[in-house]
């Protein structure tokens, strides 16, 4: 679509034809074969450094609950380099978790706020009211 579009604006400005170039461009994350990094995978490129920083410290290497496949070395990740800020914005947005499984991203929501506070420097008032914040938005998800 995006082809299209540039190639129609480019024919109304009266601009030269060109080949498009961006259907071999890679794009930040892109690997060859990022399979090899197991259920890192989706970071491509970046599953490296994120291998790195959950070598750093054997917390991180845990799962945020044993229903979810997030480890808690995703949520540093996911602050320090996706600017991540909210528990909504990582449990539902990042990593999916809340629609994976509610209950489960619910109880994780307080670990996700303990982590996410020791990176961002907040206090506990701050945890309580992202975890109040997340409880009141994943209350909808639950099944009936």
């Amino acid at each position: 679509m995006a082809e299209d579009c540039v190639g129609h604006a480019a024919t109304l400005a009266g601009l030269e034809a060109k080949a498009c170039v961006t259907k071999r461009l890679n794009i930040h994350g892109y690997h060859k074969s990022p399979q090899k990094f197991g259920s890192l995978a989706i970071y491509g490129s970046d599953a490296p450094a994120i291998q790195d920083l959950l070598r750093a410290d054997t917390l991180r290497q845990k799962l945020i609950h044993p229903a979810l496949p997030a480890l808690c070395g995703e949520v540093v990740w996911a602050v320090r380099f996706e600017a991540a800020r909210t528990i909504d914005d990582f449990l539902a947005r990042r990593t999916r978790s809340l629609f994976l499984n509610a209950r489960a991203a619910m109880e994780a929501a307080p670990k996700v706020a303990s982590f996410m506070a020791a990176e961002l420097g907040y206090n506990e008032q701050w945890q309580s009211e992202q975890v109040a914040t997340f409880q009141r938005i994943s209350r909808r998800y639950l099944p009936v």
